[in-house]
């Protein structure tokens, strides 16, 4: 390898433990292309520093996990683990993904919800609860409480334990990486109704726009792990 690869070498060995094998599969066929993913990473990814390292790589592996494949999310589980992240921590950052991804499922609700679904007194009352908390709830929720009271008292139930009640992660955090994952499935509604609970939670602008760009460079990255084959057989050096 030339120079410039080695030096990104070194420095991923002493930051990350290793140099991540899509970049030194990509510097067998073209370095140009090495030191670009390398230079993304560190710019959308390991280089944020509004936001602990610690939860930057806990919230791409929840982007991965919810988006695949697995391979990606593990590594980032790793990297999360080598910044010093909990198991519980880990724990909250997979229950935080897991509602961003349930509630992106009740779009369909509005679609479903007819002239005739009038929201009954328990279900209006369980909704005015939940604005009495968090202020006007969202179209997709009211179209919920007059679809499904049961649906709804779930939904908020859930709501309510995997993103608001950690059991580790600060309670800001876990709602930073719902965000991020709302931003990655492209969940427009949730991923405002995240944001502003970031902010009422203490959260910085600065802080959930690193969540965003860990969000673009994940979802992108998926192209280079699920090729990772193809650039093995690619990139693989000339026998000839």
């Amino acid at each position: 390898m030339t120079s410039g690869i080695d030096e990104i070498r070194r420095f991923a060995e002493s930051s990350l433990g290793e140099l991540p094998e899509v970049i030194g599969l990509l510097a067998k066929c073209d370095e140009a292309a090495a030191v670009e993913q390398f230079n993304e990473n560190i710019a959308l990814y390991l280089g944020r520093d509004n936001i602990p390292k610690k939860v930057a790589a806990l919230a791409a592996m929840a982007v991965a996990a919810a988006n695949g494949p697995k391979e990606s999310a593990v590594l980032h589980y790793k990297l999360a683990r080598r910044f010093g992240a909990d198991p519980l921590e880990v724990v909250d950052a997979l229950r935080a993904a897991k509602m961003a991804l349930m509630s992106s499922t009740l779009s369909a609700v509005s679609d479903l919800v007819g002239p005739g679904d009038v929201m009954d007194d328990e279900a209006a009352r369980v909704l005015e609860e939940f604005e009495k908390k968090v202020g006007p709830a969202p179209a997709r929720v009211r179209d919920l409480a007059r679809f499904s009271k049961h649906l709804l008292k779930e939904h908020l139930r859930e709501r309510g334990e995997l993103i608001f009640n950690p059991r580790k992660l600060e309670q800001k955090y876990a709602i930073l990486i719902a965000f991020a994952v709302s931003v990655s499935i492209r969940d427009r509604e949730c991923e405002e109704i995240y944001r502003k609970a970031f902010l009422r939670n203490g959260g910085r602008e600065e802080e959930y726009k690193d969540a965003m760009m860990i969000a673009r460079f994940v979802t992108g990255n998926r192209a280079f792990v699920n090729g990772i084959d193809i650039l093995r057989s690619a990139c693989r050096p000339s026998t000839g």
